[in-house]
């Protein structure tokens, strides 16, 4: 099966990697977080294989740290299909560091 390698951002474009992840598959990923400039409410994430993984190696999504509203939801529902027990972990790491 094909693999893919994780792009991963760099800090000078502003993202923060805060979380490393290793799924059911064994493989770990990156997990980035980036505020978004018009407001302070929403982030913008990316999940990143360190390494190579099957199918997709990079996801994306939004969240509102507020009201918990997903943005880029093609992504987060792939892996939620694809990779549950990596969904799974994201979505409890993102809510963990949600601001009050």
């Amino acid at each position: 099966m094909k693999t893919y390698k994780g792009n991963h951002p760099g800090a000078d474009e502003g993202w923060e990697m805060f979380k490393r992840l290793k799924d059911s598959d064994g493989v770990e990923w990156a997990l980035y977080r980036k505020s978004q400039a018009h407001t302070e409410d929403w982030f913008t994430y990316k999940i990143s294989a360190i390494g190579r993984a099957t199918r997709k190696a990079n996801y994306w999504l939004a969240r509102n740290s507020k009201t918990g509203q997903i943005g880029f939801n093609r992504d987060f529902a792939m892996m939620r299909e694809h990779r549950p027990a990596l969904h799974q972990m994201v979505e409890s790491v993102i809510r963990e560091t949600d601001t009050p």
